[in-house]
């Protein structure tokens, strides 16, 4: 359809050259009866459209400035475009103005436009879909001799209902010239004087920036007066076409003083920007349009941060009122949470490891054990804190992200999947990485033994970054929506609660003490420990085939083979002497290197689908797509719906969905009460499952929303952890 557009502007471009020529040549009457354009007259009358100069006053006094306006008046169904250009459309144009010596007329004054979607497609304009004044300040002089002032102004227009007609005349404007007041237009000073009053403002303090990310464009304008406090809609108009693509995404997030609007990237959008100038409207409650000019910068990091901050600070959920709820029992929660991300099983191995470690050097004092824990807590809520700021930048910068938002990148999950393999090569004894790496078997005695300790925390926190732990939900919701200050606070609790149990055994000598004592058995149980290692690493594969397909997939399980055998190589080269070392190291960084450019392989490019568009073989359930109006259009026919928000990388869905949602007597309970089952696939960003995630105060999945028949009956989140009978239960419950 934009195709068609474009071929049908280029038409019309092609047609008023013509007309042009033709007029030049003495063709303008006939040309002006067959396309109603050109006529040269105080008003134009068209079927389409009337067009006319009009004035704020009566007369013209010497010295001051006369508001005079181009009147565009399309018949209904019809409307003229603005400035900002939309998918299609061209601005009206004022060709030459025909005015008396000494008199200067100004620009264009253009009113805020309308966000026009076209039927029946995914195109929109910025237009003007009923009478608009286009305001134009002329400036008198004192000098102004005569009698009478006349005035007349070439202009040309563009008017469309389902075509579009270009359309030109010379309207004019004959006023007495008077010393003394002004006498105000009894038709049109009101107009024009409100439509001054409305004009977009130039003169304001809001800061403006845009990102780029994936095929997503943000702008975020902000304001320390809460400026947008009673603002219930928001458009930004860009100045220039291939911007972003008005339509059909449009993801608009507000706050007292932050408004946040997200497209989808054009075609052949350009590159290299550095500031966008536009227009940002909002609405008021009361259905007020204002607007303001703003030039937005590109966002650099501290920019960032710094919309972070008001975004944290103003956010509010709509299921969970964080101003209810008591400080003290989301810290506990976020306590819990930590702690049980510990049983999670990328993260068991690795701490267990760790705690085996404390015993593999005899005669290490107390305080080295404390210091040793304090170092691996350190690590862990280092990390918690860099994630939740990332996290928050990335949101505040217009991004629909939530907690694991790095397992949706390919590239971040492809890094995953090599450590994964690399940690369980080093436990099986490929190639030993040694204390710095890992902490395996690390020399408390050893100055570099502390350090390890801080790695193995960061690397415990980012292995189990695919984890939402029960009482997680409820404290990373709460954190998202409050200051930024109690959102580090409740991330580092998180973190805290995950370091505790190392913590508890590092300040408790008597409990290293029962610990099983150095011995050959811990070789066989570190090797054990790579296998959960190689398992975590499959299942990021097949995480990875979702986001890519399984040439992504392939090609990284390719890359990891060529790591295996380039640290193989380093092993052995250990074994040799002189230039057969040398040889062996070359060939070993070689292989690296060509394992890791797999990184920058299209392959690894996202892709539609994932486990909500392709179903599981191995299980009964059957489920739509997740979309709002489907949900909508369902309730408002009687039927209540379950919705599964999930994600491939996402460990508890996964188990929740084979213990519980995937069984027999659940999908037979489903049938029973009459619920539709839908699954919103989360493995890749999606916007539209982002803004439910929000509206129920919830970071990242799982979510389990259970919508009544009843369109006015409030949704029911289930808890994070299912078991048949609790679906069932609040089936019954309907």
């Amino acid at each position: 359809m934009k195709d068609y557009i474009e071929q049908n502007r280029r038409y019309v471009d092609a047609h008023r050259r013509m007309i042009r020529r033709s007029i030049s040549t003495g063709g303008a009457l006939l040309l002006a009866g067959i396309l109603a354009v050109g006529a040269q007259a105080q008003v134009f009358f068209g079927e389409e459209i009337e067009v006319e100069l009009v004035a704020e006053s009566q007369n013209v006094v010497p010295g001051q400035t006369l508001w005079t306006a181009i009147r565009l008046d399309p018949t209904e169904g019809w409307h003229t475009y603005s400035k900002w250009p939309g998918d299609s459309g061209d601005a009206t144009l004022i060709h030459e103005w025909t005015l008396p010596e000494g008199v200067v007329a100004g620009d264009i004054q253009w009113p805020t436009p309308d966000w026009l979607p076209f039927p029946g497609t995914d195109l929109v304009t910025f237009s003007y879909k009923s009478e608009v004044l286009l305001l134009v300040p002329i400036e008198i002089p004192e000098t102004l001799s005569g009698e009478r002032f006349v005035a007349s102004a070439h202009v040309e227009w563009q008017v469309c209902d389902e075509i579009c007609l270009i359309g030109e005349a010379t309207v004019s404007l004959d006023l007495p010239v008077e010393t003394g007041p002004s006498r105000a237009d009894p038709q049109w000073s009101a107009a024009i004087a409100q439509t001054r009053d409305n004009l977009p403002v130039t003169d304001h303090s809001l800061d403006a920036l845009f990102a780029v990310a994936g095929d997503r464009i943000s702008f975020s304008v902000t304001s320390n007066n809460r400026e947008f406090e009673n603002v219930t809609e928001a458009w930004f108009f860009p100045e220039q076409r291939r911007i972003l693509d008005p339509g059909p995404l449009r993801d608009v997030a507000l706050y007292p003083g932050l408004v946040q609007v997200t497209h989808g990237q054009p075609r052949r959008m350009l590159t290299d920007l550095q500031t966008v100038s536009g227009l940002l409207a909002v609405q008021g409650a009361d259905g007020t349009v204002r607007s303001f000019v703003v030039n937005a910068d590109i966002a650099e990091v501290q920019g960032l941060a710094a919309i972070a901050a008001v975004a944290a600070e103003q956010q509010s959920g709509t299921s969970i009122k964080p101003a209810n709820q008591n400080l003290l029992m989301i810290l506990l929660s976020a306590l819990a949470g930590g702690l049980i991300l510990n049983l999670m099983p990328c993260v068991f191995p690795v701490l267990s490891i760790k705690a085996m470690s404390l015993t593999s050097k005899t005669g290490a004092s107390a305080s080295e054990y404390r210091i040793h824990g304090m170092a691996y807590t350190a690590g862990v809520i280092t990390t918690f804190l860099i994630l939740a700021s990332v996290l928050l930048a990335l949101r505040a910068g217009g991004e629909a992200v939530g907690w694991a938002f790095q397992l949706q990148s390919p590239w971040f999950v492809s890094m995953l999947v090599f450590v994964f393999f690399v940690m369980g090569l080093s436990l099986s004894g490929v190639y030993e990485f040694g204390t710095r790496f890992m902490g395996v078997g690390g020399n408390l005695t050893q100055q570099g033994g502390y350090s390890s300790s801080f790695f193995t925390g960061v690397l415990a926190t980012v292995v189990a970054s695919p984890c939402t732990a029960p009482f997680m939900g409820a404290a990373l919701g709460f954190a998202l929506s409050q200051s930024w200050i109690v959102a580090m606070l409740v991330f580092a609790f998180l973190g805290l609660g995950m370091a505790l149990p190392f913590m508890v055994l590092a300040f408790s000598p008597s409990l290293i003490k029962h610990m099983p004592r150095p011995g050959p058995w811990m070789v066989t149980f570190k090797e054990l420990m790579a296998f959960p290692m190689y398992a975590a690493a499959l299942w990021l594969l097949w995480v990875l085939g979702m986001q890519t397909g399984v040439n992504g997939m392939t090609a990284v399980a390719s890359a990891a083979l060529l790591i295996a055998l380039a640290l193989w190589l380093l092993q052995k080269s250990s074994f040799n002497a002189g230039n057969w070392r040398t040889v062996n190291r070359l060939v070993s960084v070689l292989l690296l290197l060509t394992a890791l450019s797999v990184l920058q392989m299209p392959v690894l490019e996202q892709r539609a689908g994932g486990i909500a568009s392709e179903g599981d073989s191995d299980t009964t359930s059957e489920f739509e797509p997740f979309s709002a109006s489907r949900v909508a259009e369902l309730r408002n026919a009687g039927t209540p719906v379950l919705v599964n928000m999930t994600a491939a990388w996402c460990i508890t869905c996964l188990a929740n969905e084979q213990t519980t949602l995937s069984t027999t007597r659940v999908q037979e309970a489903m049938q029973e009460y009459g619920v539709a089952y839908m699954k919103g696939d989360w493995t890749n960003q999606d916007p539209e499952i982002s803004r439910v995630l929000d509206e129920f105060n919830r970071p990242s999945v799982p979510l389990y929303i259970l919508y009544p028949a009843d369109p006015a009956a409030e949704p029911r989140i289930l808890p994070q952890l299912l078991t048949p009978a609790i679906v069932i239960d609040a089936f019954a419950s309907l």
